[in-house]
């Protein structure tokens, strides 16, 4: 079962509703964006979207008499499903709520807009999506939700019952071309998270490191590892995953920069090359010629021209050299 709180949990910001587009066509297009952006964010990833404030996204009012229901009727299937399939109707879900909930009712969160000190309406979804660790979901109705992140002030009662407050920030999204950045700011979250947590390595590396691969044997090198590498391991899949993304999104770069990878030696390969074979995700076996040192650990991998990928092959003790054994 998939862990609760390492999906996507996205809230609609029902304060993006309060206005309304000026045509259907328009407003059609709105509710359009929003799941298109939803859906490049999740990556094929498990996700929930939910309504905490007043009105819920179902019943929002795209335009002046045109609705969800009436956007509903016309939109594409695929984005339809994926509305359907992602968007639960009760406030908190249960696997959440026991957690989240009392947090929520005992907190007060409010936009801030112009002066810091100028605080306006109660944002009950943008505050919601905060304490998910989530995003907020917006109708790009005004300039100030076209933002990727929305400043809030937090009011809340600390275990003593005594009133706290603080200023915040949430990650918005409300239009397709924030879901780069969005995507990018979620997985940094999740990397230091799992940095603070490194015991969940195995389980977690495939939603932490979204440009990596990993070989069929590497849950078993990793459970093999001692306690006291696997934040080391941690922060140097850090490193990879980020090399990795840079070469995607740059088209010119030919080989991703990987500082501190080493190729094996000619004499290595030649005595020691069918120690650096390991199954790939399919399980073929591959060599991973290449390798990067975590102290007296290495993790060996192979760069993937087409798609551009790094493949991690192998995470473990040094394996024998023409110089090392």
């Amino acid at each position: 079962m998939t862990d609760p709180l390492s999906r996507l949990w996205f809230v609609f910001n029902e304060l993006s509703a309060r206005s309304r587009a000026d045509s259907h066509h328009e407003g059609h297009s709105r509710l359009d964006g929003i799941v298109i952006a939803v859906a490049k964010v999740m990556g094929g990833r498990p996700a929930q979207l939910v309504s905490i404030g007043r009105p819920v996204l179902w019943d929002a009012e795209l335009a002046v008499g045109y609705t969800v229901a009436h956007w509903w009727a016309t939109a594409k299937p695929d984005l339809r499903q994926l509305l359907l399939g992602i968007t639960l109707k009760t406030e908190f879900p249960d696997e959440v709520g026991g957690m989240l909930g009392d947090r929520f009712r005992l907190s007060e969160f409010h936009l801030i807009e112009g002066e810091e000190s100028e605080v306006s309406a109660e944002a009950q979804g943008l505050g919601a999506a905060y304490l998910l660790d989530g995003i907020g979901v917006s109708l790009p109705s005004d300039p100030q939700w076209a933002q990727t992140r929305i400043a809030l002030r937090h009011h809340w009662l600390d275990r003593n019952c005594l009133p706290r407050k603080d200023t915040i920030e949430v990650l918005n999204l409300s239009e397709p071309a924030q879901a780069q950045q969005v995507s990018d700011i979620i997985v940094e979250r999740r990397q230091l998270a799992l940095a603070e947590d490194p015991f969940r390595l195995a389980a977690r590396k495939t939603e932490c490191f979204p440009h990596l691969t990993f070989g069929r044997s590497v849950d078993r090198y990793l459970s093999n590892l001692p306690s006291a590498i696997l934040g080391r391991v941690v922060r140097k899949f850090m490193s990879l995953d980020d090399s990795c993304r840079r070469w995607r999104q740059d088209e010119t770069m030919t080989f991703p920069e990987l500082s501190g990878c080493r190729a094996e030696s000619g004499p290595t390969m030649q005595q020691y090359g069918d120690r650096r074979i390991f199954p790939d995700p399919e399980g073929r076996d591959q060599i991973y010629e290449r390798h990067v040192a975590v102290g007296s650990y290495r993790i060996h991998l192979r760069v993937v021209h087409k798609p551009r990928g790094i493949e991690i092959g192998y995470v473990g003790r040094h394996l024998p050299t023409a110089k090392y054994r």
